[in-house]
């Protein structure tokens, strides 16, 4: 067995509904983070969007936590916002890439493209993302204008986290 993997370049999508003063929204990111345990805890720090972090005793608490964080922003974001065209640019604003994770996360695919056969559970269990098959980018979308015809449950998008590989 190789080098032990320390940190997991991770890629994720997330999909949430928020109602602001006056809309309601819907957003879509597809987005980056590093995984790494520090100090007996597990952590993840977004990439993008970047001013996000989250912690658990285990990977998927990590996760949660920085799901749940990033989900916190979006409410407060809203809660800032006088209206829809001001909440969608500072979301896409949020979404800005931290320059410091990002180079630990190309770090960390550079270092993992060469230790594939040390990569451990539950990392090894999830799936693998290669570069052209996931768009990076956040979509912010006004609902409460569309369509019945255009609100379906097809529309629906389920969390997912991914190594990249």
């Amino acid at each position: 067995m190789g080098e032990a993997v320390r940190l997991y370049p991770l890629v994720f999508t997330l999909q949430d509904v928020v109602t602001g003063c006056g809309f309601l929204a819907g957003i879509v990111v597809t987005g980056k983070a590093v995984m790494e345990q520090e100090d007996g805890k597990w952590w993840m720090y977004g990439v993008c969007p970047g001013a996000i972090a989250g912690s658990g005793d285990t990977p998927n608490e990590a996760f949660i936590d920085f799901r749940n964080g990033y989900k916190e922003t979006l409410f407060d974001i809203a809660e800032e916002c006088k209206g829809f065209l001001q909440f969608r640019t500072a979301v896409k604003d949020f979404y800005a890439e931290d320059e410091q994770e990002a180079s630990r996360w190309d770090q960390g695919l550079s270092f993992l493209r060469k230790h594939e056969d040390s990569v451990t559970d539950p990392f090894k269990k999830l799936p693998r993302k290669k570069d052209g098959e996931y768009e990076l980018g956040i979509r912010v979308e006004r609902l409460e204008r569309k369509r019945e015809s255009q609100l379906k449950p097809a529309n629906n998008i389920p969390d997912s986290l991914a190594k990249a590989a």
